[in-house]
Parts: structure tokens; sequence; C-alpha cells
């Protein structure tokens, strides 16, 4: 379960650049969220059909779209659990940073979005491979040349958001789906809930810059605990991923938020024997270079990617 508190919008007033969006309202909307003068409503051009899971804020169905039959997924975030001001502007960015990286070929594609008088629906790619986490669920582990593949997939598109000013804030295996049920599925970067902006010649100037505990338990970073990060914290996640991938397990254990928040503090980084005497050494540094509690000193996403590039199998 996914954890927001604090201040998380920090934009340094600078304001993002505006892309196109596929925006509609029903005709005669009473104080509209989305800014769009376009009218049109969900139902017009598509049918809801079985639920394909639930968040914070809505659920998320199948559609299909009625002038094709082509299949789709459609978030619907309920209006009336945006209950502060900042509840709303968090849809709004997440729905301005996914038209932003949508066309990324690891980024789950976001068609169009129609508001009407209960709900915001967002119709997305829809993956019908599921979520990688139902597939570790499934496998346990991956052997090295599989997580390869798939790490380095994750990494193109992390290190793309990084490089247009955009952090997830709570990468984890449930948010990366497949698009295909094939061995060989492309994965899809999904939930952008909780990402937002950050640019990066501030962050060179001024250092750490986002407040606030945003995240998911096992995957959150320590100084996101600590009260301030950057997009570095994107790099400690996608470090756990990593290590599960490897090994089937977090590196960071707690039965309770609190135990897992006070391990990820300590984080005292182990590679028992079973399964990591059977991984290259390579992948084990990785790992390390991921997971460097001090944020300055951990790997950026640029070295991490070439670390992945350079060996097939981490070998």
């Amino acid at each position: 379960m996914a954890v927001a508190e604090g201040n998380t919008f920090n934009f340094f007033n600078a304001e993002p650049s505006k892309q196109p969006c596929n925006c509609y309202i029903v005709s005669n909307l009473s104080e509209p969220i989305l800014e769009t003068e376009q009218t049109s409503s969900l139902t017009e051009k598509y049918v809801l059909g079985e639920q394909l899971g639930w968040g914070q804020f809505g659920v998320i169905r199948v559609c299909t779209e009625k002038s094709t039959g082509e299949l789709f997924a459609c978030k619907s975030i309920a209006k009336d659990r945006l209950v502060t001001s900042d509840d709303t502007r968090s849809v709004k960015l997440e729905i301005e940073i996914m038209t932003k990286l949508s066309g990324h070929p690891n980024v789950v594609h976001l068609k169009a979005v129609y508001e009407d008088e209960d709900y915001i629906h967002l119709v997305m790619e829809l993956c019908v491979g599921g979520e990688l986490f139902h597939l570790l669920e499934k496998h346990g582990r991956f052997c090295e040349s599989e997580a390869k593949v798939l790490f380095r997939d994750l990494m193109q598109v992390v290190l793309h958001c990084h490089e247009i000013g955009v952090v997830h804030r709570d990468l984890k295996p449930e948010n990366i789906l497949l698009a295909t049920n094939s061995s060989s599925s492309q994965i899809k970067l999904a939930d952008f809930g909780l990402a937002t902006y950050l640019f990066a010649s501030l962050m060179v100037q001024s250092g750490q810059n986002l407040k606030g505990t945003v995240g998911s338990p096992f995957y959150i970073a320590p100084e996101v605990l600590s009260g301030g990060y950057n997009q570095s914290a994107d790099i400690w996640s996608a470090g756990v991923i990593l290590y599960i991938l490897l090994s089937g397990m977090p590196p960071f254990w707690g039965k309770t938020k609190s135990q897992i928040f006070h391990a990820v503090r300590a984080a005292d980084l182990r590679f028992p024997s079973n399964p990591w005497d059977r991984v290259a050494k390579s992948a084990r540094e990785l790992v390390k270079g991921m997971l460097c509690v001090d944020p300055v000193q951990r790997l950026t996403g640029q070295q991490v990617l070439g670390a992945v590039i350079m060996v097939m199998c981490f070998c």
C-alpha cells in the first residue's frame, strides 16, 4: 500500500510544460476539474466491463470502444473522494504527466480522459499480462538473463522520466505491467498518481528538494523517511525491485509498516548464500550501488542503465 503524507507538491514555482490531452467533459457540467472546452461522455464511446482492480480514489475496469471493439482499461476516480485541493491537484498532475510520457514504449498509454458529475475516467492501454508482482508470486524469482531484460526496460523508462523532470515516487512490481501474456512481454510503467516534477538544474543547486513520506513501505528510500529527497529515491526503489527479481525476497523486511520503515532506515543490506551465491558478483555490486544509503553516493539512473547494458547476464 502506498503512503503519501506532507508536502507532496513542490514545483519550485515553475510552470510545467503543457501537453495536448484528449480531455472531455459532459455538457453543462457544474464546477469541472478538467480544463477543456471539448464535450463528450465516456458512455458515448465506451462500454464498461469487468473490474480489474481498485485504489484509494476509485476502480479500474475493462472498457470496450464502441466504434472499433478495441479493449482498454478505464480508471474511474470518484470525485467525492477528492476532499482536498491537493487531491484534486494530484489527479490533474497525474493526467498531465501521463500525457507527457505517453508514446514511450514502456509507459502505459493514456488515450483519453472524460469527466462527468461523479467521476474522472482515464481511458488507458490495457496490459493483459497483468502485474509483474503476480508473475513474481508465481515464479518466486527470475534467472539473471530474464531479470536483466525486465530491469533494463524499467531503467530506460525511469531514466526517461528523470530526464524530462518527472520522478515517479512509487516504483514497485505492482506498478509494472506486462503488455501481453507472452514470456517475452514488454513491460509498461503505470500508476503515476504519486508522480511529480523535479528539475535537474535546480536539484544540482539546492540538493534534496521534495518533502513528505511518499511511496510504498518495502520500496521507500531512507531519505524519504528523513524528510528530503530527489529523483535518487526512484533509484533506491528500482534497486529494491532488482533485489527481489534476483532473490524473490525484499532486502528490508518487517511485519508492520513501522517495522519495515525501521529496517529501511537501518539499511542492513545482506545477501544470504541461498540464492545469492548463485548470482553473479556484478549483479550484487549493482544492487549495492543502488541501495547506497547516501543518495549523493548512490548510482544515478544513467550509471545503472549503463551497467545493465554493458553485460547481458550480469556476468
